[in-house]
């Protein structure tokens, strides 16, 4: 049976990066943005929920500030926020609290969902759109669809790929409240895997993997992200752009020290050679 609800929805919306506002405007009230201000280039690449707020005269609240001066509300919806929401937040909201989570739940649950896809290889990612409980990415699943990682995408390609499937997943998900399908389905455990927050750190080259091990990682840490990276000659390299080349013969070559081939500089991995095609604001 089907709850009649009262429109339009009062909508309060958790995150810091604004693809999704125009999708929850267009179907709701949104007159509340939790969000703090981010600045340089993650302001241009994700887009910014504090500059959208401003803009469209949207009341602007810190997160520490809604977490203790909490309010009631229809609706909350959650995208990118790092911190478990805590139990008097869930129970807040008269129709419920979702997450906007870049993948397939219940796989790669955690932080940086795609790039962790992009690093281990995989073929797909998608978006799931979920109810939030008190534990991270766990909570059932209104609705999901997959997005396709071609052999050249970087993250910003799958990026892009998700915030236009996020985007069409929330309009579905706003015409699924007061029915049956709004309440989800239960994620099944067996499926699971959680990855950890990178950073940057976490972007260290090591040349003893495989090349194509190497090339996922450099894809997947593109600008405006901390980038795939080495050291030469004392100085830190980042790497935004590389090509697997096929077998050349360089025997007396040490892996991970930089050679030229015909112009450009080719290091070598445990089963190959990769040719660096673009450093980010360097050059050897």
């Amino acid at each position: 049976m089907e709850k009649r609800i009262k429109m339009p929805l009062h909508t309060t919306f958790v995150g810091n990066e604004s693809p999704f506002l125009d999708v929850i405007r267009r179907h709701s009230d949104l007159n509340v943005t939790v969000c703090t201000r981010i600045t340089g280039k993650a302001r241009k690449f994700f887009g910014s929920a504090f500059d959208y707020a401003r803009k469209h005269a949207i009341e602007i609240l810190d997160p520490k500030e809604f977490m203790a001066r909490h309010r009631p509300t229809d609706l909350i919806i959650v995208a990118g926020y790092p911190k478990l929401i805590p139990r008097r937040i869930i129970e807040l909201p008269s129709i419920g609290i979702i997450n906007i989570h870049m993948s397939l739940l219940p796989a790669y649950r955690g932080r940086h969902p795609l790039n962790w896809a992009i690093i281990n290889g995989e073929k797909y990612a998608g978006v799931t759109i979920h109810h939030i409980s008190e534990k991270f990415d766990e909570g059932n699943i209104i609705c999901q669809d997959r997005i396709s990682i071609k052999r050249y995408d970087t993250i910003a390609d799958v990026y892009a790929k998700a915030v236009r499937k996020g985007n069409s997943l929330l309009g579905k998900t706003f015409r699924m409240i007061g029915s049956r399908q709004f309440k989800g389905i239960k994620q099944d455990r067996r499926y699971a895997s959680y990855f950890p927050p990178r950073t940057p750190k976490d972007g260290k080259i090591n040349w003893n993997e495989p090349a194509d091990k190497i090339r996922n990682l450099v894809r997947a840490l593109v600008d405006p992200y901390p980038g795939a990276f080495f050291y030469y000659r004392g100085k830190k390299k980042i790497v935004d752009e590389v090509d697997i080349l096929p077998h050349i013969q360089r025997c007396d070559t040490k892996i991970g020290k930089p050679f030229l081939l015909n112009g450009c500089y080719t290091i070598k991995t445990c089963d190959g050679f990769i040719k660096l095609v673009k450093l980010r604001n360097s050059t050897m």
